[in-house]
């Protein structure tokens, strides 16, 4: 697979004024080329529970991709629960 062939779009969503729930809109959008090990290395299981032990949240929605079975979401919450980022991948 050729590194430019997959993109990362990271947006990041902050609270709302009252802190119950999340902005609708990303407060900012990025997209950047990505390759096969930085996906790997970022969704690996040791990965997300070490994330996970220091209080965070992550979660990896997985899809079929013309390359295989690989993560499409991942959805990434900060342990104080202030931040939120959702990097989603794109194989072409």
């Amino acid at each position: 697979m050729d590194s430019k062939s997959i993109t990362v779009t990271i947006s990041v969503y902050s609270r709302t004024d009252s802190g119950k729930s999340w902005r609708s809109k990303p407060d900012t959008v990025e997209t950047e080329p990505c390759t096969i090990d930085n996906v790997s290395k970022s969704t690996n299981d040791d990965t997300l529970r070490f994330f996970r032990r220091l209080g965070g949240y992550e979660r990896v929605e997985r899809s079929y991709t013309a390359y295989g079975y690989l993560p499409w979401i991942c959805t990434s919450i900060s342990p104080d629960k202030s931040i939120k980022r959702v990097r989603e991948y794109s194989y072409r």
